[in-house]
């Protein structure tokens, strides 16, 4: 007995594989995105650059206060932490947020010359694509 299947069975196939293909490749491209800015702000930190962040990032990152209060509360973290020795990307999730649209959250954990500390950043794509930061968290790991 001989399986035939119908034109119409290929193309829906081909269609499915088409779409998962092309969501994997935008999944991958948005990661590499997130990592470069995770990067850069990283980089940023370590040379104490805070008012780059400030400016480079999503405008409801600056809704929460001016630039001169972030960085100022950036150099108090400083203070405490001691300069940025190593920063490793632990985990990466992509999601959908109901008031913000599509976000990518990177958990990573920071290596300070005082201690490891855990950091949330979450990011999002502002209205011409660019990646940015939306939020920052950075605790002491326990």
């Amino acid at each position: 007995m001989r399986l035939r299947l119908p034109i119409q069975s290929f193309q829906i196939i081909f269609i499915f594989l088409f779409i998962a293909l092309s969501i994997s490749c935008l999944s991958s491209h948005d990661l590499e995105d997130a990592k470069a800015i995770a990067s850069k702000v990283h980089s940023q930190m370590q040379s104490s650059d805070y008012a780059s962040i400030y400016r480079e990032s999503a405008p409801r990152f600056k809704s929460v206060g001016s630039e001169s209060q972030f960085v100022s509360k950036m150099q108090e973290v400083s203070q405490e932490t001691g300069t940025l020795k190593k920063a490793e990307i632990i985990s990466y999730e992509a999601g959908v947020d109901s008031n913000i649209g599509k976000t990518y959250t990177l958990l990573s954990e920071l290596e300070f010359e005082r201690g490891i500390y855990r950091e949330r950043m979450i990011l999002t794509r502002s209205e011409n694509g660019q990646m940015q930061l939306w939020k920052l968290d950075i605790d002491r790991a326990e």
